[in-house]
C-alpha cells in the first residue's frame, strides 16, 4: 500500500483482482489487503496465475487460500529484490574447479600409482577425469532447476558452486529462488527437474567411467589404519552389467565422479524440508508432506545407528534447514499430469540411487595362518632337527609378527630364523614382517641334548603373535635309541 495514498493503492489492487475474480468483501490491514472472492475450481489456477503476473509488475505478491467454504486472496508488498552479482557465481565456479581438480589430482595419482602426487600431470588428469565430469553433473542439476523456475515464472539465480576439500572437492551447488513458489505444480516441476536433469547427465559419465575402469589392471593393496569403501548404487550395478569388471579393479576417477552424482541425486531426493524431495512431496501431498518430512528425519537417525553413522549428519542438516515447507501462493490447485509424471520419475530415480550404506569403513584385518610341514620328528641324542613353518597373511593389511619358542627342555637349545638365511646369531625369538598377501617361510632348529633319555618325547611350542592375533603350534621330538644303547 502506498503510504501517500493508501485508499488509491487499495483501489488499484481491487481493480486488478476484479479482472480475474468477482469480489464480495475487502479487508485492509497495515501489512496486507485480503479480498474474499468467488472462484470456479476448474479455472482458479489459470486466473490466479494471470493475477500473480500482473501484481508482480506492480510490486505485490498475492496468496490464495480456501477455508470455510470461501476463497480469500491476500496481497502483500513484494520485498525489495537484491540484485545478484555474477562475479560471485564466477569466482565460486573457478574456486570449485580448482578444489575439485585438486581432489582429482589425489584420485588420479592413487589410481595411476604415481610416486609423486604433486605434479602438473596429475593435476591436469585430475581436472580432466574428475573435476570436469563432476562439475558437469552438478551444473546440469542446478541449471535444470533454473530453467524449470523460468518456465514456471519464478525468478532464480544462476548456480552457486561451493568449493571444499578432497576427496570430493565440493559440497555441491545451489540456485537462489527470488520469488515464492506460485503453485503446487511449480513445486513439483522445479523440485524434480534438478535430480532428473542431473541423472541424465550422470548416466553417460557413469558409462565412460565404467569403461575406463574395465581397461585398468587389478589391484589388491593393503588396508592401513582403516579404509573407506564406496558402495555402488543399484543403478550403477545395473549399468555395470554392460562392462563386466574383474575383481579388485581400481575405480577410475571418472567412475567415482559418477558415483558422487548418483549420491548427490539420492540425497537431494530425500522427501524432507527444503530438499528437492521436500519440494516434490509438498507439491504432491500439500500440508500432509510435513509428516513425511518428520518420518524421513527419524529414518535417517535410525539408519545412522544401523547402517551408516554419516546419516546422523544429514538428519541434523535436514532439521536445521527446517522440516516444514512453506505453502505456495496457490495451495489450492493440485499438480497436473506432467507434474505427477515428473514426481513419479523422481521416485524411481531415488529408489535406484539410494543405498542405506553409501560408505563402508573397513577395519584392518591382521589374520594369518601358521602351518608346520612335519610337526613330529625322530632324532638321536646330540642331533639338530629342523621344523619348517609357513606363515601366510590371510587379512587385508600388512602385519608384523613376533615368533617365540617356549618349553625348550633342559640342556636343549633352539632357534628360529627365516628359511634360506644362515644366521649364526639366531635366538629363540624372531620378528617377521608379513606383507599383505605374502608368505614367509620359517625354520626352527632344535639341538637335542647329548644325554637325552632314549624313548622320550619332548614338545616345544612356538607362538606367533601380532595386532591382537596369536597362533600356537606344537613341535614334537622323539628321542631314538642309539645303536650302542640298543645292544
Amino acid at each position: 500500500m502506498s503510504p501517500q495514498d493508501p485508499a488509491t493503492e487499495v483501489e488499484r489492487l481491487r481493480s486488478a483482482v476484479a479482472k480475474h475474480f468477482p469480489i464480495y468483501d475487502v479487508n485492509v490491514s497495515y501489512r496486507s489487503v485480503t479480498m474474499l472472492v468467488n472462484a470456479v475450481a476448474e479455472t482458479v489456477d489459470e486466473s490466479f496465475d494471470k493475477l500473480r503476473s500482473e501484481l508482480k509488475e506492480m510490486g505485490y505478491i498475492p496468496y490464495i487460500r480456501y477455508k470455510g467454504g470461501e476463497y480469500a486472496i491476500t496481497i502483500v508488498r513484494k520485498p525489495p529484490l537484491r540484485q545478484g552479482n555474477l562475479w560471485i557465481n564466477r569466482t565460486l565456479a573457478v574456486a570449485t574447479f580448482f578444489t575439485t581438480a585438486l581432489a582429482g589430482m589425489v584420485l588420479w595419482s592413487d589410481y595411476s600409482g604415481a610416486s609423486n602426487m604433486l605434479t602438473l600431470e596429475n593435476f591436469l588428469f585430475g581436472a580432466l577425469f574428475f573435476a570436469l565430469p563432476l562439475l558437469f553433473i552438478l551444473g546440469t542439476h542446478e541449471l535444470s532447476h533454473y530453467y524449470a523456475s523460468k518456465r514456471n515464472g519464478v525468478e532464480a539465480s544462476l548456480p552457486y558452486f561451493i568449493p571444499f576439500i578432497p576427496p570430493f572437492g565440493t559440497m555441491g551447488a545451489f540456485i537462489s529462488l527470488r520469488d515464492p513458489m506460485p503453485n503446487r505444480k511449480a513445486l513439483v516441476e522445479i523440485g524434480a527437474a534438478g535430480p532428473l536433469g542431473g541423472i541424465i547427465a550422470t548416466l553417460p559419465i557413469a558409462l565412460i567411467g565404467l569403461y575406463l575402469t574395465s581397461q585398468g589392471q587389478p589391484v589388491d593393496g593393503p588396508v592401513g589404519e582403516g579404509a573407506l569403501y564406496i558402495v555402488m548404487q543399484p543403478l550403477y550395478i545395473l549399468m555395470g552389467l554392460l562392462f563386466p569388471l574383474q575383481d579388485n579393479l581400481a575405480l577410475h576417477p571418472t567412475a567415482f565422479a559418477a558415483w558422487v552424482g548418483f549420491f548427490v541425486t539420492a540425497i537431494n531426493l530425500l522427501p524432507a524440508g527444503q530438499l528437492d524431495g521436500g519440494h516434490i512431496a509438498q507439491g504432491l501431498l500439500g500440508d500432509k508432506a510435513r509428516y513425511l518430512s518428520y518420518a524421513t528425519a527419524g529414518l535417517l537417525i535410525v539408519l545412522s545407528f544401523t547402517f551408516y553413522t554419516g546419516w546422523l549428519v544429514f538428519a541434523m542438516l535436514v532439521v536445521l534447514l527446517g522440516l516444514t515447507h512453506p505453502a505456495p501462493l496457490n495451495d489450492i490447485t493440485r499438480p497436473g499430469p506432467r507434474a505427477k509424471a515428473m514426481g513419479a520419475a523422481a521416485l524411481i530415480v531415488f529408489a535406484l540411487t539410494f543405498v542405506p550404506t553409501p560408505l563402508m569403513y573397513v577395519e584392518p584385518d591382521h589374520s594369518f595362518s601358521m602351518d608346520v610341514e612335519n610337526g613330529n620328528i625322530t632324532a638321536q641324542p646330540g642331533d639338530i632337527v629342523e621344523f619348517h613353518l609357513s606363515l601366510v597373511n590371510k587379512g587385508n593389511a600388512d602385519s608384523k609378527l613376533h615368533l617365540a619358542l617356549h618349553d625348550i627342555p633342559w640342556m636343549w637349545s633352539g632357534s628360529v630364523q627365516v628359511s634360506g638365511t644362515d644366521d649364526p646369531g639366531a635366538t629363540e625369538q624372531l620378528d617377521v614382517d608379513l606383507e599383505h598377501g605374502g608368505t614367509v617361510n620359517v625354520t626352527v632348529k632344535l639341538r637335542v641334548s647329548g644325554d637325552a633319555e632314549p624313548g622320550q618325547s619332548k614338545v616345544v611350542r612356538i607362538t606367533a603373535s601380532g595386532h591382537g592375533v596369536e597362533q600356537v603350534k606344537e613341535l614334537k621330538v622323539t628321542v631314538e635309541r642309539t645303536s650302542s644303547s640298543a645292544g
